[in-house]
């Protein structure tokens, strides 16, 4: 009985500061290529495409969030921890409209496989262990552990919270954000405190409509995604010259004006929405469109900060049309956008606390929960069963 909490004592001691650490080597390598990024890298997107669809038939290229959802002890390895990592950036350095959270979370979730498989435990614990290293990854990227712990609770099925998983997430939660942000000296966007106007039925009918709003955001952006990355995938052609074209398209997009903001992570606007005196909207549309093509076309990276940027900009462009704060608006599409396609509602009312501050709880949890049901039974993670109980989209 002591071997095996001795055994669980050096994994969870090992992922975390691993998870933590490499989380930080990660945003540190954002940062810098955020500041060294040059016009001229775009012509390396035909290079990057290559390369990607060359080794995407290696087995430690094809691991992905998706699965480690839709199987919990699948197998693993260790090769597929640095080539996620390195491929986000390389992804990054040449243009492409990809996030961040994927890859910290397949990190995440790979160690924990790996240290699993090493330690030789059952697997049952080893879906405990992964999903707990997917909240590490989660809450050390973005500074919210609270949210981290819950998205690695939630991710594997819509409606379910996998409790027997709770303390180790947490734990871990917590353990990675603090080696991030106290080993390494991390330091995370601080977002302004949110405030509440006076709660009316007028209140309650705007936030339904901001719901309505995102939820068809939502469906746009994942059936947009589906169409091309289904027509792509059909092109008789070869793979190395798909890495081609998949360059050359994201290459020629980047080249008109519109689009020249949607380059890269975008980090840079993440604060924007929150002036009251914002007035940027057309940048929602054009970085949907170039995040979902830049993913389907076979770029490496993740869609939170895409989708936080998209749902914060087109939530605040309401503010011609509805009475509501600007600032209140922008962290409600922030929040719900990416947690209702994500289908975690728990994750996104703890996101916006963290972030935000705790008064407008009820409005990220509502928002987010339409979010849900609004786009549809399949969201960026397609391979989410949902619970019986629940009462599924009438569409995909």
């Amino acid at each position: 009985m002591q071997s095996i909490w001795v055994k669980r004592l050096l994994i969870g001691i090992l992922l975390s500061f691993a998870t933590g650490s490499l989380a930080s080597l990660f945003l540190w390598g954002l940062e810098v290529i955020a500041s060294m990024r040059q016009p001229m890298w775009l012509y390396g997107l035909p290079l990057v495409g290559i390369l990607f669809y060359v080794v995407r038939s290696s087995s430690w290229a094809q691991i992905s969030t998706k699965q480690f959802i839709a199987s919990p002890s699948a197998t693993t390895s260790p090769v597929a921890t640095p080539f996620i990592l390195v491929a986000t950036w390389v992804s990054h350095i040449v243009g492409a409209s990809v996030g961040r959270e994927g890859t910290a979370i397949m990190m995440g979730g790979n160690l924990s496989a790996y240290l699993s498989e090493k330690f030789q435990v059952s697997s049952e614990e080893k879906s405990i262990w992964l999903r707990a290293g997917m909240s590490a990854g989660f809450a050390a990227v973005f500074g919210t552990p609270l949210a981290g712990c819950f998205f690695g609770l939630e991710v594997g099925k819509v409606g379910k919270i996998h409790w027997p998983s709770f303390f180790a997430c947490i734990v871990l939660a917590f353990a990675a954000n603090f080696v991030s942000l106290h080993v390494w000296g991390t330091k995370h966007v601080l977002y302004p405190q949110v405030f509440l106007p006076p709660i009316s039925a007028s209140f309650w009918a705007k936030l339904a409509f901001i719901g309505l709003f995102l939820g068809l955001i939502g469906l746009i952006y994942t059936r947009l995604e589906l169409i091309i990355f289904s027509l792509y995938g059909k092109l008789p052609i070869q793979p190395a010259l798909k890495g081609i074209l998949a360059g050359l398209i994201l290459l020629g997009l980047f080249q008109i004006s519109i689009f020249s903001e949607s380059v890269g992570l975008g980090s840079e606007f993440l604060l924007r929405p929150f002036s009251d005196k914002f007035d940027g909207w057309e940048f929602a549309p054009t970085k949907l469109f170039a995040t979902a093509l830049s993913l389907s076309l076979g770029f490496k990276g993740g869609e939170a900060t895409p989708l936080f940027l998209i749902g914060s900009h087109a939530a605040a462009g309401l503010s011609a049309y509805i009475n509501f704060p600007i600032p209140l608006l922008a962290a409600i599409g922030f929040t719900s956008l990416y947690c209702g396609l994500a289908k975690t509602p728990i994750t996104g009312l703890l996101l916006g606390c963290e972030l935000f501050g705790p008064q407008a709880w009820f409005c990220y949890l509502f928002v987010t929960l339409m979010v849900i049901y609004f786009s549809g039974k399949e969201g960026i993670f397609k391979v989410q069963p949902w619970a019986d109980y629940l009462p599924k989209p009438p569409y995909r």
